[in-house]
């Protein structure tokens, strides 16, 4: 699978900045978190679009003793830091259970599963990508200059004006914390912010502004946090090569930007859905039918296999975990004296209950139908130039369609 973060990602989007009010501001640290002596695997989402934020993006750390940590980075908003445990399943498959931030534990653990594909961790909508570890030896090798971050043979040096607009780090050194991974944003209008995420103690959130001269250098002036203004602004000069930008041995990489469209289309579980043939006590099998309508209501229909079908409508609904609970209140002809709860994991375009698995069926549109029911031609014939009263002459064109039917056109030489 992909990343299993069951649309956890798409719960943030509109419930995460509502966390603002209970999580830490980005400064804070995990609560009930040691930073653990090493880290095994740091994930990074590509940049999502969110509801009150230019985008965001979310990383999640797997550190060898089963702590686990999230950080969500909404862009011009701060960052929000959760903490809980992991651990691995069958197939690279990973579960993270989040049991609170830095300010509260948790009322109730939100619990997490991914899965690897191509090697990414993916929710089977949203991808994250592995992101490298520099260690220090080859941290202090490229600082002397021995491994020094420069541009490779035939490496672009871009011209100013294309610079793009998230850039994130691999994990470096860091002197009290497991590692350091940087995310900077530039904004079009010159202003920057920049997230330095400590794996196990938390993230700041830094802002300033930047520039590009002529020959794509990128100055980045940070001038103090979200809080409060430094004394003296730090400015740092990058290189932009290529899809990166290089300071030395520290180096940023363009990072992968999703639009709202191809959100849309990826996150909404609306649609129609469908099963294989299941064994029935009293019948030959039965299969089920089940439509997601975008109003929330819900109906699906049980064919039992030469015992005829079942049909009960409900509501359904997208939990923060990114499960759907459809809730069936009744048949078309008596409502229930108790709803029918029931919860089906997220898998892309799959809903799972156990061995009992949902198929999104495609949409066939008006057009498409016309389309695929159109009758074929089966031989097209074309008269000589024929004489016109108007006109130096004409052409009749008679066409047989394979329904029996037929068509014939006439195209005059001076149209």
């Amino acid at each position: 699978m992909k990343m299993k973060l069951p649309l956890f990602l798409a719960a943030l989007l509109v419930l995460g900045l509502a966390l603002f009010g209970a999580a830490t501001p980005a400064l804070a640290a995990p609560a009930a978190q040691d930073a653990p002596a090493d880290t095994t695997q740091v994930w990074m989402s590509d940049v999502y679009p969110a509801a009150d934020a230019p985008g965001m993006l979310q990383m999640v750390a797997l550190y060898p003793n089963n702590a686990a940590e999230v950080v969500s980075i909404y862009l011009t908003k701060g960052a929000i830091v959760e903490s809980g445990t992991w651990e691995a399943g069958d197939d690279g498959a990973v579960t993270v259970t989040l049991t609170g931030n830095a300010e509260r534990e948790y009322d109730e653990p939100v619990s997490m599963s991914f899965t690897s594909e191509d090697g990414m961790l993916s929710d089977g909508v949203f991808s994250y990508h592995l992101l490298d570890e520099v260690t220090p030896e080859e941290m202090d090798a490229m600082t002397s200059g021995e491994g020094e971050a420069t541009a490779a043979e035939g490496a672009e040096t871009h011209a100013m004006g294309d610079i793009g607009r998230v850039w994130v780090s691999n994990v470096y050194p860091a002197a009290d914390a497991s590692g350091l991974v940087t995310v900077l944003a530039l904004y079009e209008n010159g202003n920057m912010e920049q997230t330095s995420i400590y794996l196990g103690k938390g993230a700041t959130t830094e802002v300033g502004t930047w520039e590009e001269d002529a020959d794509g250098a990128v100055a980045v002036t940070i001038t103090g946090t979200t809080d409060k203004e430094y004394d003296e602004p730090q400015t740092t000069t990058y290189q932009h090569v290529d899809d990166t930008l290089v300071d030395g041995a520290f180096v940023l990489t363009l990072w992968p930007e999703v639009t709202p469209d191809d959100m849309m289309a990826a996150t909404d579980p609306s649609g129609t859905y469908a099963t294989n043939v299941y064994p029935a006590a009293d019948a030959a099998g039965y299969i089920a039918v089940l439509a997601l309508f975008a109003n929330n209501n819900a109906e699906q229909t049980t064919i039992y296999l030469t015992k005829g079908a079942v049909s009960e409508v409900g509501v359904w609904a997208e939990e923060v975990d990114g499960s759907i609970t459809v809730t069936m209140t009744g048949t078309l002809e008596q409502e229930y004296d108790e709803p029918s709860p029931v919860t089906y994991l997220r898998d892309g375009d799959l809903l799972v209950d156990g061995a009992f698995v949902f198929f999104k069926l495609d949409e066939i549109t008006p057009e498409m139908m016309d389309a695929l029911t159109a009758p074929a031609v089966s031989a097209t014939y074309k008269s000589d130039t024929l004489p016109a009263a108007d006109s130096p002459g004409r052409v009749i064109t008679l066409t047989l369609l394979d329904d029996g039917s037929l068509t014939m056109s006439t195209d005059f030489l001076n149209d």
